[in-house]
């Protein structure tokens, strides 16, 4: 089978970028450094028609990448690095180096299908920061939490008033974060719209809408079905011949999950609908958990589906 479109895969470490370019099976390596990627830029543009580039998702030192890529208005697409690695161990590629990884990349760029990414708004990479920062400061203030109460017991602790220091410290700045997070929303109109909308649902507070805004910008381009199964709160099947497994839950973005989670407590409470088909899945013998998640996967669909309203209204 030949190709005839590019692909360029791309794995990145914290001081440089392996490239790996199908079907021509070129391969370059360039500093992950402003003056690095903008050789790699003016590199590519000497490609001719690139079908896609694949830059491996590292948590961060992909960001400059892909800014870059974006501001050149290139295609550029986002993959799981989970289904990457699956996709490596199918194919029989157990090795792995940076020029391998590169290779992997470009390949499942050409055999699978990928979704392109959206250029974004300063302030939704902001957004997406703070966010990133608030998860860290709440985990911080568990594990200080932890410490404290495993000192409770003991009397004149110089420990236990470091670790009240190091939880107001942390608590300040986490309300800082936060404030932030509403100054991001007051600054980018398209942004605030958008937390509008998804605060009309009772359970979906200010720092709900802004992890939703940041983890999940896909909302309201894809039908239901398909948002579910990306949050990871879609039944999948587990079936084989005459057997009829239990439907279960996996994959997905975990922390838009944790957050449809929290949301979904309240909601439950006070929405009159949510309520009344929480109740009636437990009536029906579902565990709370089942109907929990459940809950979850038709809070999402709704805001999905009113997200995309708003996106036509937009457009119009």
């Amino acid at each position: 089978m030949s190709y005839t479109k590019r692909f360029v895969g791309i794995d990145i470490s914290k001081s440089s970028f392996d490239i790996c370019i199908l079907p021509d099976n070129r391969s370059a390596s360039f500093a992950n450094t402003p003056a690095g990627i903008a050789r790699f830029i003016a590199f590519v543009a000497e490609l001719g028609t690139v079908e896609r580039f694949l830059p491996e998702p590292t948590g961060g030192y992909e960001r400059r990448v892909m800014e870059a890529l974006l501001s050149a208005q290139l295609p550029v697409a986002r993959v799981n690095a989970r289904q990457v690695r699956q996709f490596a161990g199918a194919c029989g590629q157990l090795s792995k180096t940076d020029r391998i990884d590169a290779f992997v990349l470009a390949d499942y760029g050409q055999r699978m299908e990928t979704t392109l990414v959206s250029p974004v708004s300063a302030a939704q990479t902001a957004l997406v920061e703070l966010v990133a920062r608030y998860r860290q400061l709440s985990h911080m203030i568990v594990q200080e939490k932890n410490r404290r109460e495993k000192l409770s017991n003991r009397a004149d602790s110089k420990s236990e008033a470091w670790i009240e220091e190091s939880l107001h410290f942390l608590g300040e700045q986490r309300q800082a974060v936060v404030d932030a997070m509403t100054a991001c929303l007051e600054v980018d109109d398209t942004l605030s719209e958008k937390a509008v909308v998804l605060m009309q649902l009772k359970g979906i507070g200010l720092r709900t809408a802004c992890f939703l805004l940041a983890g999940l910008p896909e909302l309201g381009s894809m039908d239901k079905g398909q948002i579910a199964k990306l949050v990871g709160v879609a039944p999948l099947n587990r079936d084989s011949g005459k057997m009829r497994g239990k439907r279960t839950i996996s994959g997905g973005r975990k922390p838009v999950r944790d957050a449809l989670y929290i949301a979904a407590l309240p909601a439950i409470r006070f929405h009159p609908k949510i309520k009344a088909f929480y109740a009636k899945l437990k009536a029906n013998g579902k565990p709370g958990k089942v109907a929990l998640v459940a809950v979850m996967r038709k809070m999402i669909v709704i805001l999905n589906a009113r997200m995309r309203d708003h996106l036509a209204t937009v457009i119009d």
